[in-house]
């Protein structure tokens, strides 16, 4: 029973850390210290229901829009001391290309007239060009986005997509989206041009914020070990209009000590965390410069990876240390406005 319900969280981790569901919400694993080489499995070596239940999930696109950033992040030379809410890096991003309607579908006001700025997404069943409507004088008031299927690349669609305002997980952004939405049954098809080399209209930018220690046992000298910290991967407009992508959850060992590498180049360190949430962490990468996914496909190393953390070579779970009565739970404080 025991092992049947690690499989259970093991997959659970799987599924949201890498948002493989078309409509899911990425929530990124747990993120544990390497395991020694001695430890790490194999595929083979992974529990038989395990493979059966990932293989599915590896190399499957989740819905979102493709990106160029516009810069790297300078990598961290030390370890710096960060409290609640504080900001490693920030990344300035653009649609990763831009397409024209050349010929519309039948209510064009709605689906995008011809000479319309497309961007480019991408989802399981494949690639699309997106529109949104704007009212021109209300900033606020922004349409559903409409994507057109294009699974061919020959520029005409083969179906559109709606994905309603109101039920958008980024609500603040202009073009981004975690969701297709539905299909807008709209049986014409649009045609569009490429623009080479052109990125999209829109600048946004994507920041890493630390949320603070969610979990630990307090330890003598104030400090909590094993614990979990949590960082928040956000993006928006700006500052202060930002939507969570997904939460970070970097699972620290008994000398306060953890890493967190993820498939998109996020990658930190952990040196410790206080009871009062302070923690010292290293940024030792970000989001790649030019064109990338926020959330890439799941792969078999990074499943393998993982599971290593949680089970033995022979296939059994690893033993996790008991709960304590002295566990503290430390509340975070309140983040900045997103």
């Amino acid at each position: 029973m025991r092992a049947l319900l690690t499989v259970t969280a093991a997959l659970a981790a799987l599924h949201a850390g890498q948002a493989v569901a078309q409509d899911a919400v990425a929530q990124t694993p747990v993120a544990a210290p390497a395991a020694e080489a001695e430890d790490v499995l194999t595929w083979d070596e992974l529990p038989a229901d395990l493979r059966r239940r990932a293989e599915p999930l590896i190399g499957r696109v989740a819905a979102q829009a493709v990106l160029n950033v516009q810069g790297a992040v300078e990598a961290d030379a030390d370890f710096r001391s960060i409290d609640h809410g504080h900001v490693l890096f920030e990344q300035a991003v653009r649609p990763a290309a831009l397409a024209r309607i050349t010929r519309s579908v039948d209510n064009a006001a709605k689906y995008g007239p011809v000479g319309a700025a497309l961007w480019p997404g991408i989802g399981p069943a494949g690639d699309y060009w997106c529109w949104r409507r704007f009212n021109p004088e209300n900033a606020f008031s922004r349409g559903n986005i409409y994507c057109y299927e294009d699974k061919d690349g020959d520029g005409t669609s083969e179906r559109m997509m709606e994905n309603p305002a109101w039920m958008a997980q980024l609500p603040a952004s202009r073009f981004q989206f975690l969701s297709l939405g539905h299909d807008e049954g709209v049986e014409e098809n649009a045609t569009f041009q490429v623009e080479p080399g052109t990125l999209g209209e829109f600048n946004e930018i994507v920041v890493l914020r630390y949320y603070g220690a969610t979990r630990g046992l307090l330890q003598p000298d104030g400090s909590l070990a094993p614990a979990t910290v949590e960082f928040e991967l956000l993006t928006g407009p700006d500052r202060q209009s930002l939507g969570e992508v997904s939460r970070i959850r970097v699972q620290l060992n008994a000398a306060g000590k953890g890493e967190y590498h993820a498939l998109n180049g996020v990658r930190l360190e952990v040196d410790g965390v206080n009871v009062d949430g302070t923690a010292r962490v290293k940024l030792l990468g970000g989001l790649p410069e030019g064109r990338t996914l926020l959330i890439p496909p799941l792969t078999r190393e990074l499943i393998v990876e993982r599971m290593s953390e949680v089970f033995n070579p022979d296939g059994s779970p690893k033993e996790q240390p008991p709960a304590s009565e002295d566990e503290a739970t430390p509340a975070p404080a309140a983040a900045p406005a997103a």
